[in-house]
Order: C-alpha cells, then structure tokens, then sequence
C-alpha cells in the first residue's frame, strides 16, 4: 500500500463511484466508463484515499487496486501536487489585484518592488501598453539568474499573455519580439512604436480589459505559475495567449525559442 502519508490522488476530471445498478466504475474525461469487479467496501474505502481520506487500516486488496487504477490512468502522477513558490506579482490595476488574491494562499509572495533575486521561482509583470525596455531588461536579468517571469499587456483593443519565459527551456519575450520584427513588413516603424510606449509621454489610456477578460486573463497568468511549479513547464509553454475582451475569445499563437540570441534593436 503507498505511503498514507503521501496518499494517491484522482488525476484531474476523473471519478470511481457506484452505478444505480451496483456496480463500481470509473469515468474518464471524454465520457469513457470502464465498469469495475471489486467489492464494493474495498472501493468505498480507495475513493476515500483518492479524495484525500486515508483510512487508518485499508483492505486487503488496496494496493492492487490502486496499481490498476494507476495503470488505467486513474491516479495523478507521484509528486505532482504544486509546490509552494516565492512568486513576485509586478504592476497595478485589476489583473495585478485578481492574481495576488490567486496566489497569496498557496505561494509566498515578494515585495513588488523589490530586485530580483535568484531565490525568486516566478516573476509575473502586469503591464499596460506594451513595456518593450523594461520587459527587454527583465528578460535579460531573469535569464541570468535562471528565474523564469510571465507578463501581460494590452496592445490595440486586446489583451495579450506569454509566453512564460523559462530560461533555457521555452520560448519567452526576446523571441516573440524578434519574430514579430521578422514577420512585420515595417519593422521600423515597429520599433519606433515601441519607443514610443517606452517614453510614456501623452499615451491614451488603457483600455480596461473588464472583469471577465481580467479574470481569464489572472487566471491565464496564475495557472501558468501552477503548471511550471508542479511540473517544470507552464500550462500553455511556447504560447502567446490573446485575448479579446468584447467577445472572451481566447486565440493561441505559438512561438518558437530563436535557434540564436536576438538582436538587441
């Protein structure tokens, strides 16, 4: 039997419960049901580890059961509860608010304001209009000291998200910046925008995403930090998120790391 201090966990969407008819079955995302020949004290008493209830003297049979299940793709993988981070959350305004509120239980939290340090596991960097310098220079420190960050910001009427950089292994903001240049028929006219932004003289005002868009948008940000805290690598890795606030449509767009470091134009 495993260790019931560690206890075996349901993977994410599935459940073991007793049809009206008597039987014990499990149920799979996708509408997949798979009937189980079990007595049913022994798989009452397994749904109670599964959820979190260990009982103090399982029955024989407990851990071929909970082997199969694990088999079957039943059960979690070992270790893959999130581990508790220190998480810095930059910015201002709804979305910065929503995702503190999202991670303040589970992760401790650092100052705002304060550098950052190799001890930090994830920056996140709320942004309005695109930050260019200031995401340019915060991709290069958290490069350094091996720290990976995640940001939003608004560009036109949408939102954007990503990809969460995390250094050597996935995509980040250097290589989203550099292939927009490579793929923008006007690329200076692109850089001179974002120069623009950067000196934040007489800009509009932010167009505010919403509470829905704002939700997604933190709840984007903060299941990115659970993903790469539990596994290594964040929910939606190598993606730049958009999201349009009139409509709450969320649109991938994937990006690759460069196979060079990008310029620094």
């Amino acid at each position: 039997m495993p260790n019931l201090a560690d206890p075996p966990r349901l993977t994410a969407g599935c459940h073991l419960y007793e049809g009206p008819d008597g039987v014990w079955r499990y149920y799979l995302p996708g509408d997949r049901f798979v009937r189980i020949t079990a007595p049913a004290d022994l798989l009452a008493a397994t749904r109670r580890t599964l959820h979190g209830h260990p009982v103090a003297e399982p029955p024989a049979g407990t851990a071929e059961l909970v082997a199969a299940l694990k088999d079957q793709g039943v059960l979690a993988p070992a270790g893959s509860a999130p581990r508790r981070g220190r998480v810095q959350v930059r910015g201002d305004g709804p979305i910065a608010a929503l995702l503190t509120g999202l991670l303040r239980e589970g992760h401790d939290l650092v100052d705002p304001g304060a550098e950052v340090t190799a001890g930090i596991d994830v920056v996140l960097s709320c942004a309005g209009w695109l930050p260019d310098a200031a995401w340019r220079e915060l991709g290069a420190t958290c490069e350094r000291l091996g720290v990976a960050w995640h940001g939003c910001y608004a560009e036109g009427t949408r939102w954007f998200t990503g990809p969460m950089a995390v250094p050597g292994r996935t995509a980040g903001y250097a290589d989203t910046r550099a292939r927009r240049l490579g793929a923008c028929g006007v690329p200076d006219e692109l850089i001179a925008y974002w120069k623009y932004l950067d000196r934040g003289v007489d800009l509009p005002p932010v167009p505010g995403p919403g509470p829905g868009a704002s939700a997604i948008i933190a709840g984007v940000l903060a299941a990115d930090v659970e993903a790469f805290l539990t596994s290594g690598a964040p929910a939606a890795a190598g993606q730049q998120l958009e999201i349009d606030p009139a409509t709450l449509a969320v649109t991938p767009h994937p990006v690759l790391p460069l196979p060079f470091p990008a310029g620094t134009a």
